[in-house]
Protein backbone atom coordinates (compact mmCIF):
# COMPACT_ATOMS: atom_id res chain seq x y z
CA UNK A 1 0.00 0.00 0.00
CA UNK A 2 1.28 3.43 -0.97
CA UNK A 3 1.68 6.16 1.52
CA UNK A 4 -0.70 9.07 0.74
CA UNK A 5 1.99 11.58 1.67
CA UNK A 6 4.36 10.14 -0.96
CA UNK A 7 1.61 10.32 -3.59
CA UNK A 8 0.95 13.94 -2.66
CA UNK A 9 4.67 14.68 -2.80
CA UNK A 10 5.04 13.05 -6.24
CA UNK A 11 2.07 15.03 -7.57
CA UNK A 12 3.67 18.19 -6.28
CA UNK A 13 7.00 17.31 -7.92
CA UNK A 14 5.24 16.57 -11.20
CA UNK A 15 3.44 19.92 -11.06
CA UNK A 16 6.72 21.75 -10.32
CA UNK A 17 8.45 20.00 -13.23
CA UNK A 18 5.65 21.04 -15.58
CA UNK A 19 5.90 24.66 -14.44
CA UNK A 20 9.69 24.64 -14.89
CA UNK A 21 9.40 23.13 -18.38
CA UNK A 22 6.93 25.88 -19.30
CA UNK A 23 9.49 28.48 -18.19
CA UNK A 24 7.93 29.40 -14.88
CA UNK A 25 9.31 29.33 -11.39
CA UNK A 26 8.09 29.68 -7.86
CA UNK A 27 9.01 32.95 -6.23
CA UNK A 28 8.81 33.68 -2.55
CA UNK A 29 7.04 36.88 -1.66
CA UNK A 30 9.51 39.71 -1.23
CA UNK A 31 12.25 37.91 -3.18
CA UNK A 32 13.83 39.29 -6.33
CA UNK A 33 12.99 36.53 -8.76
CA UNK A 34 12.74 36.14 -12.52
CA UNK A 35 9.77 38.48 -12.89
CA UNK A 36 11.72 41.33 -11.27
CA UNK A 37 14.74 40.96 -13.52
CA UNK A 38 12.61 40.51 -16.63
CA UNK A 39 10.93 43.84 -15.88
CA UNK A 40 14.27 45.57 -15.25
CA UNK A 41 15.66 45.22 -18.78
CA UNK A 42 18.07 47.93 -19.88
CA UNK A 43 16.42 50.92 -21.46
CA UNK A 44 16.98 51.41 -25.14
CA UNK A 45 19.45 54.12 -26.05
CA UNK A 46 18.73 57.09 -28.24
CA UNK A 47 19.26 56.43 -31.89
CA UNK A 48 21.42 59.57 -32.25
CA UNK A 49 24.20 60.19 -29.67
CA UNK A 50 23.64 63.86 -28.82
CA UNK A 51 26.27 63.90 -26.08
CA UNK A 52 28.96 62.65 -28.44
CA UNK A 53 28.09 65.22 -31.09
CA UNK A 54 28.15 67.99 -28.49
CA UNK A 55 31.58 66.87 -27.25
CA UNK A 56 32.96 66.81 -30.80
CA UNK A 57 31.53 70.28 -31.45
CA UNK A 58 33.08 71.62 -28.23
CA UNK A 59 36.41 70.01 -29.14
CA UNK A 60 36.41 71.62 -32.59
CA UNK A 61 35.65 75.02 -31.05
CA UNK A 62 38.46 74.56 -28.52
CA UNK A 63 40.98 73.61 -31.22
CA UNK A 64 39.90 76.55 -33.39
CA UNK A 65 40.29 78.90 -30.42
CA UNK A 66 43.72 77.50 -29.59
CA UNK A 67 44.86 77.90 -33.21
CA UNK A 68 43.56 81.48 -33.32
CA UNK A 69 45.31 82.32 -30.05
CA UNK A 70 48.55 80.72 -31.26
CA UNK A 71 48.93 82.36 -34.70
CA UNK A 72 47.02 85.60 -34.17
CA UNK A 73 43.94 87.11 -35.80
CA UNK A 74 45.54 88.40 -39.03
CA UNK A 75 47.52 85.25 -39.80
CA UNK A 76 44.53 83.02 -39.01
CA UNK A 77 42.23 85.02 -41.30
CA UNK A 78 44.84 84.89 -44.09
CA UNK A 79 45.09 81.11 -43.81
CA UNK A 80 41.31 80.68 -43.81
CA UNK A 81 40.95 82.97 -46.84
CA UNK A 82 43.58 80.94 -48.72
CA UNK A 83 41.52 77.84 -47.94
CA UNK A 84 38.41 79.61 -49.25
CA UNK A 85 40.11 80.07 -52.64
CA UNK A 86 40.94 76.37 -52.98
CA UNK A 87 39.05 73.25 -54.02
CA UNK A 88 35.57 72.31 -52.84
CA UNK A 89 37.02 70.34 -49.92
CA UNK A 90 39.19 73.31 -48.89
CA UNK A 91 36.18 75.66 -49.08
CA UNK A 92 34.30 73.40 -46.68
CA UNK A 93 37.33 73.51 -44.38
CA UNK A 94 37.37 77.32 -44.61
CA UNK A 95 33.69 77.43 -43.68
CA UNK A 96 34.31 75.20 -40.65
CA UNK A 97 37.46 77.06 -39.58
CA UNK A 98 36.20 80.66 -39.93
CA UNK A 99 36.62 82.73 -36.77
CA UNK A 100 33.14 82.99 -35.29
CA UNK A 101 32.41 84.94 -32.07
CA UNK A 102 32.66 81.82 -29.88
CA UNK A 103 36.06 80.98 -31.36
CA UNK A 104 37.26 84.54 -30.74
CA UNK A 105 36.05 84.37 -27.13
CA UNK A 106 37.85 81.06 -26.57
CA UNK A 107 40.99 82.48 -28.19
CA UNK A 108 40.80 85.48 -25.87
CA UNK A 109 40.60 83.17 -22.87
CA UNK A 110 43.46 80.94 -24.06
CA UNK A 111 45.81 83.70 -25.33
CA UNK A 112 47.46 84.39 -21.94
CA UNK A 113 48.28 80.70 -21.54
CA UNK A 114 49.39 80.00 -25.10
CA UNK A 115 51.15 83.33 -25.60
Amino acid sequence: MRDPQIESFEKRLHRIDQIHQAGGAFEASGALGRSYFDSMRPKSRRSFPLRGVALIFAGVLLVKGAMLAQVGQESYEARVSSLANGSQFERVGAWVMHADPITRKIAGLLAPYIG
